[in-house]
Formats: structure tokens, sequence, C-alpha cells
């Protein structure tokens, strides 16, 4: 397994894996970020590619890319090295069944479904010329592993379970339901249905979504079904195309969101590879913490009438709350994006980079004044910015033809409820904060930090002090936690780096410990005194140790003085 990891490492940089997933910042020779694990507004997550490692010094969490592709997608080891491994191009070991954990294996029974629902496309002619004719290229569906459920109780499952996949399993995954009467067994969930496959944010099949072709999908539910909650998927933490979407996302700093997993794959044909489908379910909390890894620009897509308007307003309330700029894509046909992207792809591409604001947006589609006052206010009253609030409401008073004063009253009405679950709300993940540090504390993680950072130097100033502070310190260096010594090391990296002279910052601060110890035994000893006077008499030998203390005073007092800082 270790070879694995170590040519996995040797072909992938912890900065590029890290930065298909969130937003990063330069800085110096490190990298910066808004930590994805907790909620914060200025970066206290760092990436140090001299290392290949990443810490947050707001959660204390860190490591390397293992680490983080564990933390992020809430996975195992095995799943990240798979993820990991694919990525660098590299074949995982061959893995003891034992050692398999049930979520993986369930990972390659879906890969196995994805791989019958294309083969069962191809032998479909009437369902390719149905693609055809929605405008779906053959290389677009090829990309979006777009596949068929053919008819029948049983296809799938007799496919998988020649792979060597049981009932039971194929039931977790989603894919097999369990027929009521007893000996009938299980049967497919899918049948006669267009397959689209739903991935997570690393590309893994988790699920899927079939849309209804021919008579013989009528029984088995509505137009769309989505696979159920399963181990593999949660359809509230999970958008479509948001895996192929990511690297453009952060690239355009703009995330584009349509409704139907068409809208989506005819988005990416057109251009608009920034796209990604809440798959007919509302939008979450959890959409939209992934999409904030990445960006707080979103530009959502419905239909160009008020009753789409109306349907999509819970999901911008909670963006906004989240602090998202939100605009407002409609193609000038008033059709959904594929459909749009069939008459004509420029037209949608063009809605999308002329996306208005959502509140320019509702103040053109609403006219009366209780929609205004309803709608439109709220979201006004969240703006950060009193000139933004005030042109705003200098556009409502124009339009509804009242004075200013009037629309300040009712803005200053408003008190908006809280939607869904604001960041404010989650308990931050991770380890607690760690009670605050004394000054002597700070110094010595300080100096501990840069003997670790250094400790191979060849700098012939620098090299003797660190081997000297290193072999003093070598029990507590080896006791060390590697996670603990990460955080020290690019702690020092990060306050170091750029100084004229290592060395002399090195002895500075090693001098400040020295002082703040004599300070704590200073402090130390003027309790004792204070314990002993107390005592009537000071009885019992008493009087001997106030002199012992008195006298190690004087001398830490002098030995504190003596100590020169440059």
């Amino acid at each position: 397994m270790s070879s694995t990891v170590e040519q996995i490492k040797s072909r992938l940089d912890i900065t590029d894996v890290v930065q298909s997933y969130i937003k990063l910042q330069k800085a110096g020779a490190n990298f910066k970020a808004n930590c994805p694990f907790h909620n914060e507004k200025t970066p206290s997550f760092f990436i140090s590619p001299a290392r290949q490692s990443w810490h947050c010094f707001g959660c204390s969490r860190g490591g390397d890319m293992f680490s983080f592709v564990m933390e992020i997608e809430g996975i195992d080891f095995l799943e990240s090295l798979k993820i990991l491994a694919d990525r660098a191009g590299v074949e995982v070991e061959k893995i003891d069944k034992n050692r398999q954990n049930e979520r993986l294996r369930l990972l390659q029974l879906m890969d196995e479904a994805v791989k019958f629902y294309e083969t069962e496309l191809r032998k479909n002619a009437d369902v390719v010329a149905y693609l055809k004719k929605r405008g779906m290229k053959g290389e677009t569906a090829k990309a979006f592993n777009i596949g068929f459920a053919p008819a029948g109780w049983n296809n799938l499952r007799d496919y998988l379970k020649d792979k060597g996949y049981s009932e039971s399993e194929m039931e977790k995954a989603g894919m097999a339901v369990k027929s009521a009467k007893a000996q009938a067994g299980y049967y497919d969930r899918f049948r006669s249905r267009i397959m689209f496959p739903i991935s997570n944010a690393s590309g893994q099949t988790v699920g899927f979504s079939g849309r209804i072709f021919g008579e013989e999908g009528t029984d088995s539910g509505g137009k769309y079904i989505n696979s159920p909650q399963t181990v593999l998927y949660d359809k509230s933490g999970i958008l479509y195309a948001f895996d192929k979407a990511k690297n453009e996302i952060r690239k355009k700093d703009a995330c584009v969101i349509v409704e139907g997993q068409m809208d989506a794959v005819m988005s990416h044909q057109a251009g608009a590879t920034n796209a990604v489908a809440i798959s007919g379910t509302a939008l979450t909390f959890e959409h939209l913490k992934l999409i904030k890894r990445l960006t707080e620009k979103i530009i959502m897509a419905f239909d160009k009438d008020e009753a789409g308007a109306r349907a999509s307003s819970k999901g911008i309330d909670m963006a906004l709350a989240e602090g998202f700029e939100v605009k407002i894509a409609v193609s000038p046909s008033g059709k959904d994006p594929a459909d749009a992207v069939l008459d004509n792809p420029e037209s949608w591409l063009k809605a999308v980079s002329e996306a208005k604001k959502v509140i320019e947006f509702y103040l053109e589609l609403f006219d009366e004044r209780k929609d205004i006052e309803r709608k439109i206010l709220p979201y006004i009253a969240v703006l950060p910015s009193e000139m933004e609030k005030a042109g705003w409401v200098k556009k409502i008073s124009e339009k509804l033809k009242i004075k200013e004063d009037a629309v300040w009253d009712e803005l200053k009405k408003v008190r908006l409820a809280p939607v869904g679950i604001s960041h404010q709300g989650v308990a931050l993940m991770g380890k607690p904060p760690s009670q605050k540090q004394t000054r002597l504390e700070f110094m010595r993680n300080k100096l501990l930090g840069m003997a670790l950072w250094q400790k191979d130097t060849q700098d012939n100033d620098l090299k003797p002090i660190i081997d000297e502070f290193v072999a003093l310190k070598k029990e507590e260096i080896e006791n060390c936690p590697p996670e603990e010594k990460n955080r020290l090391i690019l702690e020092a990296e990060l306050f170091f780096s750029g100084e004229a002279s290592l060395a002399n910052e090195f002895l500075k601060i090693k001098k400040e410990v020295e002082r703040e110890e004599i300070k704590a035994e200073l402090e130390s000893i003027t309790e004792k005194i204070k314990e002993l006077e107390a005592v009537n008499g000071l009885e019992d030998g008493n009087e001997l140790k106030l002199k012992q203390y008195l006298g190690d005073f004087h001398k830490f007092t002098k030995k504190l003085n003596d100590i020169s800082f440059l």
C-alpha cells in the first residue's frame, strides 16, 4: 500500500488536489483559503507545497492530500486512495476482500451499472434518435455516461449477479427493490428510462436519475425518478454535474444552477461548463456549502413566468442569507435551458452572461406594491451597503411613484425570518478551538516550530543553534504528534519566510522564552511568599522557607535584568 501512496504523491501536487475543491490565494511560497471545514471570513487554511501538507489554524485540522480528500468527501482512506490513484493514473494494488469496506464495493457496483446502461443505450436506436432530437451530441452523451434501462424487471439484477454482487448489495445501492411479495424477490428499480448517472464531487457514481421513455416506463413512477437515499447517495448534498463543473466554477467565479439533468448536460454542451442541476429537489444548505468552497456567486435559471420565480424563491432566500451574490438568467425565448440550447446555444450563453441581480430581476417582474413589499424589500434589507440600499429604494419609489421616505419606512419594518440553517447555526466541524495559549506557550511553540522547519538547514549561522536546540528538545520532538509538527512547521514558515537572518530571529525568540520563563518563576515565588506570610508566626520552619524564597526571588530578578533584548 505504501508504494501506491508514494507513487500517487510523486505524480500529484497537493495544491492542484485542493484547488479542485476550493478557491486558493497565493500567500508567499504558500497558498491560503477560507477553510471548507468551518465558517470564517478571514482565511486561516494554508497549504505548503514544499511539504505537500495543509493546516487550518482556525479548526486545527491538517494533514496531506489523502486526509484532505477524506475530510472534504467524508470518506475513509481506501476511498481517498482510489480517487487520487485514478487521478494520478496509478493502479491500486489488489485489496483483500476482508479489508474492502462496504461503501467501496457498492461504488464498484454502481460503476458496473453505468457500463450496463451505456451498453443498452447503444442497442436502442429509438432512444439514441430521441437524444439527437433533443440536440444532444454523441460525445456529450459519452462524457456524461448517459445510458438506458431497458424494459423488464430483472435486466440489471441478472447482470450484476453475474458480476458477483448480491441482491442485498443491489438494494443497498438503490438499484434493486425488494418485492412486497416474499416469493417475488428483488426487481430492477429503473425500467424503460434514459439514465443519468449522478456523481459525487470526486466523480464517483453514487446514484441515478431516470427519465421515462416509452409506454413500459409508466408503471414505475413519474417522468423522472431518482435513486433513494443510500449510504452512497444523499440528495441534499449532491449537485448533478458538480464533478464536471467544479473547475470552471472556480475559474469563472460563478456557479450556474439549473433545474434538471438535461438542462445541465445541454448547458455544458453549449459552453456553460460551470452549470449544475438540483435534480428536481429544493436547493439545500448543503448544496450551498458545496458551492461556497469555490465561489460566492450564483446564477439561477428558471422559467420566465411568475410561478417559476416563486418556486425558486426559497433557494434564493437561503443563498442571500448565506452571503451569496445571486443573479437570475432567463432565456429570451422563455424556455428552459435544454430547449433554449436546442433552439440557439448562443442565446443561452448570452442569458447567462447577462444575468441580472436578483433584486433587479424581481423589480422588473413585479408591478404590484404588495409583491414588491413582500418579495423585494426583504432582499434589500440584507444588503450590507447602505448606499446600495439607497439606490434600490430610489428605483422602487420611481416605479411605484411614491416618496422614498415611504419606502424607507416599510424597509425598516422588514424582519427576515431565518431560512434553512445558516452557517452561524452550524456546529464547528472538527476539533473544538483550543484554550487560549499563554504568551510563554505561544513563544515556545514558535521556537519549536522554527527548529522543526530548519532542522536540516545548511546555513552556517543557523545550523549550530538549531542542532543544539534539537538535541536539547529531543524527547519533546520525538513525542510530538505528526499533525502538531505539521502545524508548528507551517506556522513558522508563515511567520518567518523572507526574514533576512533566521539565526537572529531564533535567538531573539529564545531570549524572549527565557524571559517569560523567569517571569513565570517570579510569579510562582510571589504566590508562595504570600501563602507563607498568611501563616501566623511563621512557625515550623516557615521563616527559613521565606528566606529561601526571597533569595530565589532576588536571584531571578537579577537574571531577568541581565537579559538584553535587541
